[in-house]
């Protein structure tokens, strides 16, 4: 009754474990999660687009067309800071994502020897959702704001602002609505746990 999602859970829970125990989970999200000063080379790329004009070489467009491009600015001897900030800049999605992990690993293990309708079920799946639906705000927020300050510090023309800050935020629609819709049919499920009850209580 859960498969397949019960299988892929777990088969992806466990490659999470083991790429966290060889440090290859970071190639897998294609985020950088390496330790933090263990690599004085670090970017930056800026979330504003520049036009190309007057530039030549490889920027060479049609008659009528133009070329935007997103400058990145780079270090090979980033000081502690920047390497915080880069190490920021990855880590909470990862935490996001094998906190997911986790709880539906959990819900389904409890699902599956208490079975699907009861409270202890509901419960999991309200504690997964509210996870991901903070969780998502919380890590956007805490990304955009190690993004923009790592940027300043390698660019002249990006300070550190709450403007900055904000421009670098860039909404989880899709996993607020996700996290939404998980709550929602928690809400569901609990219903039809209570119904179930009375009508045992009845019989």
């Amino acid at each position: 009754m859960l498969e397949p999602v019960a299988t892929v859970v777990r088969g992806v829970y466990r490659l999470f474990l083991v790429g966290l125990v060889f440090g290859t989970v970071g190639p897998l999200l294609g985020t950088n999660l390496r330790m933090m000063w263990s690599d004085p080379h670090v970017c930056a790329e800026s979330r504003s687009d520049f036009s190309t004009d007057g530039f030549t070489g490889r920027f060479r467009p049609h008659a009528g067309a133009g070329v935007m491009v997103r400058p990145s600015y780079c270090t090979d001897h980033a000081s502690g800071a920047q390497q915080l900030f880069d190490f920021l800049g990855g880590f909470p999605s990862w935490l996001l994502i094998l906190g997911v992990l986790f709880l539906l690993n959990r819900l389904i293990q409890g699902a599956s020897s208490e079975g699907v309708f009861t409270v202890r079920t509901v419960k999991h799946l309200r504690v997964a959702g509210w996870w991901l639906l903070l969780g998502c705000l919380v890590v956007e927020l805490v990304e955009a704001g190690a993004h923009a300050a790592l940027l300043a510090t390698l660019a002249r023309d990006y300070p550190f602002t709450a403007d900055s800050w904000l421009g670098a935020w860039q909404p989880p629609y899709a996993l607020v609505f996700t996290a939404l819709g998980i709550l929602t049919f928690a809400r569901v499920m609990r219903a039809g746990v209570a119904m179930r009850e009375d009508l045992e209580g009845t019989v």
